[in-house]
């Protein structure tokens, strides 16, 4: 491929995204978007912008799979309906891979800003993202994880960015977790749909497995911290990542958008 001969011209290159990689995965095992920070990096290193989308998808599944293990192997995880859940969100993430040649999506980019700023300004002002204790669920779990599972799964696999908030919010809101709890629930849940969507990348021939094994090893090492820290902290660390996380995220569509109008 004609941007390896970037990627030799020198080995800082793996260095550079190693470390990014590590800091993204401390991010996104404590409350998701580590996606802003590897996007960019994989950008910078000058690969196309379909391999950025499909390598970055190999590393964030790696992370993701690390810190499910930690969680459900170390805490007590309200894991009723997980299955159900990994199931529809797989099936939704399935089907938003294959509208994405079908739907338009000039709709979806104008309403995510919209619905990231709903989010950060709930993240900021609800005292329930403050609460260590739960609140009465809005609905059965098995309920929610149909419902959730295929909407928000079908939104990954149709689009992506924001899910892991998405499913967090979605947590806190109708089964009443903590921001702790919903961070823990939401790693292997937004891993199902990830996988779904890195199978259609390597189908189609769009991951670099070099790099995103090599930011695969920062990953683990990044999980392995942000975990142990999201479980000996808990909300005291979570909120104030999670609120900064969504704050950075609404900003960046913001302003893509912003740019995009400016350019039509």
């Amino acid at each position: 491929m004609e941007y390896l001969s970037l990627l030799n011209a020198g080995d800082g290159i793996y260095l550079f995204l190693f470390v990014v990689s590590v800091i993204a995965g401390i991010v996104d095992a404590i409350a998701g978007g580590g996606g802003l920070m590897t996007v960019p990096a994989l950008l910078l290193a000058g690969l196309p912008p379909m391999v950025v989308l499909g390598t970055n998808r190999l590393q964030a599944v790696v992370g993701e799979l690390t810190t499910s293990v930690i969680f459900l192997s170390s805490q007590p995880l309200p894991q009723k309906g997980l299955i159900t859940g990994l199931v529809c969100a797989s099936a939704g993430a399935l089907a938003g891979s294959f509208a994405v040649s079908l739907i338009d999506k000039e709709a979806l980019e104008v309403l995510l800003p919209v619905l990231m700023c709903a989010i950060t300004l709930y993240s900021v002002m609800s005292k329930q993202l403050k609460s260590v204790t739960e609140a009465p669920a809005k609905m059965s779990s098995s309920r929610f994880m149909v419902l959730c599972g295929v909407s928000i799964g079908f939104y990954n696999g149709f689009f992506g960015p924001g899910t892991g908030s998405l499913w967090m919010i979605a947590f806190v809101i109708l089964l009443g977790y903590t921001l702790r709890q919903a961070s823990m629930m939401t790693k292997p849940l937004n891993l199902a749909g990830n996988v779904i969507s890195l199978i259609l990348f390597i189908v189609l021939g769009h991951v670099d497995y070099t790099l995103g094994m090599v930011m695969g090893i920062g990953q683990i090492i990044g999980s392995l911290a942000g975990s142990r820290f999201v479980i000996s902290h808990g909300h005291r660390i979570v909120r104030p990542v999670f609120i900064s996380v969504t704050v950075l995220m609404t900003a960046k569509l913001i302003y893509e958008h912003l740019w995009q109008t400016a350019l039509v």
